[in-house]
């Protein structure tokens, strides 16, 4: 058996089988953060994976057409950016409530939305698009536009075939708006036009949802570290710097870092109370997790509704293992690190500037949540300004060169 072998086989997570002070379960750890060359297909989402629907969705990414005033997915999802706005709340028609989370390896997310109020990347894009404070658009919009867009017609009907009759459309229309202009429009047309022109933005954001999918960190100085790693431990260790060796020690060690932020893309896809401080101006509190599994549950796109490629499958039936408890008030979901550094100011809504800021979060067992109450798991440590730069060391590993 190889020494490698023989590490992995050991069972006493105490144990350090190297002798350079790590311990089995600390080097598993590493080791779980290699990234794969694939992912799992949405089975939700029968265009994942298509070459000619993640093309057609990177156009519509990219494109100012889906507000009156030019607001679109690359607003709030800059590449150069982080795929994030750097900004504290992002900014579409108005201000929203939250912060623009990065995109990298979205694909691999099992709930979207800081709350988790969808379960998959193309119901996440239908919000954004029909959201009067974020591209303050309609589905009846979004029919049109592609209809009058000869390039967008042509790469549409390619992948789903002729467009439907849009005589009589009136646009904005869309239901459960709060504007009686656009609620009128809705509530005239037929039933089946409202079918159509659902159905043209849910295989609108399908393609966008496609090409999200191929969001993913480049190489990067962790991956190249990884790749070292899983052949020689102890040769890997030697690249490092004292203080970047001191971070990785510290995040999968004392710091604790992993429990929350743990694989290739550094994060558990779960949902946790900080104790984040209430942001300055923000009177309405956000319950988090809580509603968002209210809003998931009765959304009709979510994996087991009317427009799901799969409404049987395994993402379908996870929704009747859900709970909501009052234990879920001020849970939001873990963000990836990937590319930290790019993407400034963190949180889900923006309260820290820079990553010292989110180090002395930490340092201090977070604050007195207005909603809930801060998980058990943080507790107060103490890093001197050694660690922290350390910590910051290791962090900016984790970061490759903006598309």
């Amino acid at each position: 058996m190889s020494l490698w072998l023989w590490i992995f086989a050991c069972t006493d997570p105490n144990l350090d089988p190297l002798g350079v002070g790590l311990t089995e379960m600390e080097m598993q750890t590493i080791t779980r953060m290699t990234p794969s060359d694939t992912y799992d297909l949405d089975e939700t989402n029968q265009w994942d994976g298509n070459p000619d629907a993640i093309e057609f969705g990177e156009v519509l990414f990219i494109s100012p057409a889906w507000s009156s005033t030019g607001v679109g997915c690359l607003t709030c999802h800059d590449p150069s950016l982080g795929f994030g706005d750097g900004l504290t709340q992002s900014q579409g028609m108005a201000t929203t409530p939250r912060h623009s989370p990065s995109l990298y390896g979205v694909g691999g997310i099992t709930w979207f939305r800081w709350d988790g109020g969808c379960d998959s990347l193309w119901c996440q894009a239908i919000g954004p698009i029909e959201a009067d404070h974020e591209m303050g658009s309609s589905r009846a919009d979004v029919a049109l536009n592609i209809a009058a867009n000869p390039a967008f017609k042509v790469r549409y009907e390619n992948l789903f075939g002729p467009l439907p009759d849009l005589t009589g459309i009136v646009a904005p229309a869309k239901p459960n708006s709060t504007d009686p202009n656009t609620q009128d429009n809705w509530n005239v047309l037929s039933e089946i036009q409202q079918q159509e022109i659902t159905e043209i933005m849910v295989n609108v954001t399908k393609s966008i949802a496609a090409y999200e999918s191929t969001i993913q960190s480049q190489a990067s100085p962790i991956d190249d570290f990884l790749e070292v790693w899983n052949n020689d431990p102890i040769e890997a260790l030697s690249t490092l710097s004292k203080e970047q060796e001191l971070g990785l020690r510290l995040f999968v060690g004392s710091g604790g870092c992993h429990f929350c932020h743990s694989g290739p893309d550094f994060r558990n896809d779960a949902f946790h109370n900080i104790g984040l401080p209430a942001v300055e101006g923000m009177t309405t509190a956000d319950t988090g997790r809580y509603e968002g599994i209210d809003m998931l549950l009765q959304s009709q796109f979510n994996a087991r509704g009317p427009w799901s490629d799969n409404p049987d499958g395994w993402k379908a039936n996870r929704l009747n293992r859900l709970i909501q408890s009052t234990e879920q008030l001020g849970q939001f979901k873990t963000p990836s690190l990937r590319n930290l550094s790019q993407s400034a100011p963190y949180m889900h809504t923006g309260q820290y500037n820079t990553l010292e800021d989110v180090i002395q979060h930490y340092s201090n067992g977070g604050h007195t949540p207005n909603q809930g109450h801060t998980d058990e798991t943080l507790q107060p440590f103490t890093w001197n300004d050694d660690e922290v730069s350390a910590i910051i060391a290791f962090l900016e590993m984790l970061d490759d060169d903006p598309p």
